[in-house]
């Protein structure tokens, strides 16, 4: 029953463990409900298993956008880039993790921003972060997949809340809230169980230890338990979480991968051993001696900036390159 699941929607594994869409441009006015789903069911039923970009030199890569939404005050500064790669061959996935605060220069070499700025500084298009990211990691980017974080909320309610492993206690004083305000938020490590209010805290909450990085790991915790409550959901029993998920995440992701490559996406997902999923974080934590970014200010826009930077000289991406090469644990 559980391959049912992928008739309602696209289920893009590699990316946020469970990204949905049924269209290149999901962010439309198409009128959604039985009848897109059915549309959607049609098209895994009926289109070939047609071949995907990477897939002759076995390495997928898809990039992964996550946006804050536009009741942020800065609704198109990415706050989660990431590099999702599979494997067909022997059914592995790798997401690689950049930080939000890494100075990169654009191809004009006069130009310099934060990586979190390109979305917008290319017209609200992922074409020019991605050209920046393939430079910073050496990889194609086959595909891409950007997500309105905020709706984040609606997806763990529309499937029941989420069993999340928080890989270290959560304390923020000042976790903010409408009308300029703030509240504590405190979760502890361990197994908890996430309703989407609480799913979205966790994933924005700043003000604790570790800074981006920790909030790294957090964004990869709930990747991986949206991807188990996903897979998890059965097409006759869950149908009206279906339903609702579909419509949700119909208008909050934008990507490339059309209805033609939803079989495919399929027939390499159900394969990935997602017990050996593996991730990895750019890392410019100064308690890590093997990180690869070290924290440093530069002025942008006329104003210093806390930035982070390679260890090895501005704009040397040798260390990413070769983390982003290997991810799989050797040379490709």
């Amino acid at each position: 029953m559980r391959k049912w699941l992928f008739l309602a929607f696209i289920v893009i594994a590699v990316s946020f463990g469970a990204f949905f869409a049924s269209s290149g441009n999901s962010r439309d006015d198409k009128p959604l409900g039985i009848a897109a789903l059915a549309k959607t069911a049609f098209h895994f039923i009926t289109d070939a298993s047609e071949t995907l970009k990477g897939e002759p030199k076995d390495r997928i890569n898809v990039l992964i956008l996550g946006l804050p939404g536009e009741q942020n005050d800065a609704p198109y500064l990415t706050d989660t880039i990431m590099m999702a790669s599979i494997k067909p061959s022997t059914n592995e996935l790798a997401l690689l993790s950049l930080p939000r605060d890494l100075l990169v220069r654009l191809s004009d070499g006069k130009t310099h921003a934060k990586i979190n700025a390109l979305y917008l500084l290319g017209g609200k298009s992922p074409e020019l972060i991605r050209r920046t990211m393939e430079e910073l990691t050496g990889q194609p980017l086959h595909y891409f997949a950007a997500l309105d974080i905020s709706s984040i909320e609606q997806v763990v309610d529309a499937l029941g809340g989420l069993n999340v492993a928080v890989p270290e206690d959560v304390y923020d004083p000042a976790f903010p809230t409408p009308g300029h305000g703030t509240e504590v938020f405190a979760v502890q490590k361990g197994w908890r169980h996430f309703d989407g209010t609480t799913a979205q805290k966790f994933l924005r909450t700043r003000h604790g230890e570790g800074g981006d990085f920790a909030r790294m790991r957090r964004q990869q915790a709930v990747i991986e338990a949206l991807r188990k409550r996903v897979f998890g959901l059965n097409m006759l029993y869950d149908f009206p979480a279906l339903l609702s998920l579909y419509k949700t995440v119909h208008y909050h992701i934008q990507t490339d991968i059309d209805e033609n490559k939803i079989r495919r996406f399929y027939d390499i997902a159900k394969n990935i051993s997602y017990a050996t999923v593996r991730h990895e974080a750019v890392d410019g934590d100064p308690k890590n001696p093997d990180a690869l970014l070290e924290s440093a200010t530069f002025t942008l826009e006329g104003k210093p900036a806390f930035v982070l930077k390679p260890k090895t000289g501005d704009f040397d991406y040798k260390g990413i390159q070769e983390l982003a090469e290997n991810i799989f644990g050797g040379k490709l």
